[in-house]
């Protein structure tokens, strides 16, 4: 009798160990400073990468002519007062364009001339034995 009194008391207490445990894990700390405005997020347009060659470039758009699955195709960028613009930008010249697309418009962001040096493939540097 003793011996199942003290095994009864072993299961008792272990039981509300691991309960007060289960019950531990549960509590979550509550956010005492909630955004004001959870629906506000300010998402950026992605940003998109192309490269090829300028056909026309006008005040407020560049159009490039670059090879898509080995054919020539043109695409139009708007340009604004935000565009970074660098190097020798006229027609045949080799160009980068990051753009976005907003409002059904490719918009953009640079165009950069590529010159030979990043144009180039690097070739492999030969030790002579």
């Amino acid at each position: 009798m003793n011996f199942e009194f003290q095994r009864l008391a072993l299961i008792g207490g272990l039981s509300a160990a691991l309960s007060a445990a289960a019950l531990g894990s549960q509590h979550t700390k509550v956010n005492s400073n909630p955004p004001a405005n959870p629906q506000a997020k300010i998402t950026q347009p992605a940003t998109h990468f192309t490269q090829g060659t300028i056909a026309s470039i006008g005040a407020n758009e560049v159009v490039i002519t670059k090879k898509v699955r080995g054919k020539a195709e043109q695409a139009r960028f708007t340009l604004n007062s935000q565009t970074q613009r660098n190097g020798n930008l006229a027609a045949g010249t080799r160009v980068s364009v990051q753009y976005r697309e907003q409002n059904g418009q490719k918009i953009a962001a640079a165009v950069r001339e590529l010159t030979v040096a990043t144009t180039a493939k690097p070739t492999k540097a030969r030790s002579k034995s």
